[in-house]
């Protein structure tokens, strides 16, 4: 199921070529926003119904009928529609971290993560390479027939959850409630006003800069009702309800759990930060950039997850050797920072050393995820490591969401200036005539070739200092992507120095066996709090 999900991310930046990037980023987000809204919700039903299998089972059968939506899509309404019901199987991934970390003794956790991590960036190696090789075939619908590849993801997904796992009956503080006060514990408003909050601050960061001016009252309403919408659900979780979305035992543990706990919430959301700009943002510096071909596009890519899959066994191995999360996830978020600063620097000719600063960043990138959910599931109460692991992932769909509209519209506000402004530029220090200077824009910015000949006084040589030019705008228009992203991956460097000491509670326990125990020849029903 993990391969399935994030095989997902890998169809999007490439829809890009029939897209605009301002739509493009909606097919984006509207993904990461579902998780951002749904995770903690059914994480959390999850840990009171015990019901981690049927919810795996149900939320991946919703993405395969989006998977079926998909590719029938004649209109970017359809599509994001579509991507939304993809977006319930998003959802449902914590649990799928979950399960492995609960079943295994907690010293071995990293290495659980790292293992996990590797079937991710399997995923995310194998799904851009098919989207690649059927985009290239068939450059307008390739990415159609992807759909229909990962349709047949999640069934296979869905079918080895129901033959694989079957975990025994867990008993839990919940048992004797009623199914309708289990529903009552349920935190529907907290839900509501997150999803209320972050599709309306979402509109409005997708809106500004690029249909309306970031002073339109559409863009300010928007801005203004969602960040309220999000205050609210902010204080509702502290001071309207216990047991909501922030449920108050993951902050009341003894020791500094509670603020390992807090802090790792922050350093998830920092790792989707620098992650969501490498992924989202990479394949659109390379086709702007390096290489037009699709599938080569692609396999530009492969090095950063390759590199991360590596990374994440050694930095599993580091953690579960010395039990502690603290110094290799400071030194794998250095790492991640120096990588993104480098790809500021990246200029129209410098193909290689593209490739060599995503590898940079691959090694880095293979510490945060694996060594962050480790920490959560270790600093909460097993009675609420779904709910805890949902809110982390909350926490990185929160800024894939917000972080892409952010960087797609930093991104866009500064094509509409330099294209014009270094085209024209060139163009007329090329011998270009001042009247033909506009349309030769236009031209030039579309790639029309057939308005390009039409162009009184143009020549080779003017059309090769305008796609120069074009190229240079590109490169200064995507680099502000990684000049926002690289200060949030030191505040992270610094952050991860904060982390509370884990050695204590990383033993040889196993929270929930996979098997009945027994002793004597009598059967001992294991202690445990958590669902199934």
């Amino acid at each position: 199921m993990v391969s399935s999900v994030y095989s997902v991310l890998s169809k999007t930046p490439l829809l890009s070529t029939e897209y605009r990037i301002q739509h493009w980023s909606w097919v984006s987000t509207s993904l990461s926003l579902v998780q951002a809204v749904l995770a903690p919700i059914i994480a959390s039903i999850s840990d009171t119904f015990q019901a981690r299998k049927y919810i795996l089972v149900g939320a991946s059968l919703v993405s395969c009928a989006g998977c079926a939506v998909a590719p029938g899509s004649q209109s970017m309404n359809r599509l994001i529609g579509a991507q939304i019901l993809i977006g319930f199987g998003f959802s449902a991934a914590p649990l799928a971290y979950v399960i492995p970390s609960e079943i295994a003794p907690r010293k071995w956790r990293p290495m659980v993560q790292a293992t996990m991590n590797i079937a991710a960036c399997l995923g995310a190696i194998a799904g851009p390479l098919s989207i690649g090789a059927l985009t290239r075939s068939n450059p307008k619908d390739g990415w159609r027939t992807y759909f229909w590849i990962e349709m047949g993801l999640w069934a296979i997904a869905v079918a080895g959850i129901m033959v694989g796992y079957h975990p025994p009956k867990r008993h839990t503080r919940y048992d004797h409630l009623t199914v309708w006060q289990k529903l009552g514990r349920t935190d529907f408003v907290g839900s509501g006003l997150l999803a209320a909050g972050l599709t309306l601050l979402m509109t409005g960061l997708s809106l500004g800069g690029n249909q309306y001016r970031w002073t339109n009252s559409r863009v300010l309403a928007t801005l203004i009702v969602g960040s309220i919408a999000l205050l609210s659900f902010g204080a509702y979780e502290w001071k309207g309800t216990k047991t909501g979305i922030f449920h108050h035992d993951l902050f009341r543990r003894e020791g500094r759990m509670g603020r390992t706990f807090a802090l790792c919430l922050f350093l998830m959301f920092l790792e989707g930060v620098l992650f969501f700009a490498m992924v989202n943002f990479y394949p659109i510096l390379t086709t702007m950039l390096f290489e037009q071909d699709s599938l080569l596009v692609v396999l530009r890519g492969q090095p950063y997850f390759m590199v991360g899959m590596v990374s994440a066994v050694f930095w599993g191995y580091v953690s579960t050797r010395f039990q502690t999360i603290r110094e290799p996830l400071f030194a794998g978020y250095l790492i991640m920072t120096a990588g993104m600063a480098a790809m500021a620097t990246i200029q129209p000719n410098d193909s290689a050393s593209a490739i060599g600063f995503a590898s940079l960043q691959g090694i880095g990138v293979g510490a945060p995820l694996i060594l962050i959910i480790t920490g959560v599931q270790l600093a909460t109460p097993h009675s609420c490591i779904a709910t805890a692991t949902g809110v982390t992932t909350s926490a990185r769909s929160l800024a894939a969401s917000m972080f892409t509209a952010i960087y797609a519209a930093a991104m866009q506000t500064r094509l509409q200036t330099k294209i014009p402004a270094y085209v024209a530029k060139a163009a007329a220090q090329a011998g270009l005539p001042p009247s033909s200077i506009g349309a030769f824009v236009g031209a030039i910015a579309s790639q029309d070739t057939a308005a390009l000949s039409g162009i009184p006084g143009v020549s080779q040589v003017i059309v090769g200092a305008g796609g120069a030019a074009l190229k240079q705008a590109y490169a200064d228009s995507v680099r502000v992507v990684f000049i926002i992203g690289a200060p949030f991956g030191v505040v992270a460097c610094v952050a991860s120095l904060f982390l509370g000491d884990l050695r204590q509670t990383m033993n040889y326990s196993v929270d929930a066996p996979i098997e009945d125990l027994h002793a004597s020849g009598k059967r001992q029903q294991e202690n445990v709090t958590g669902g199934v």
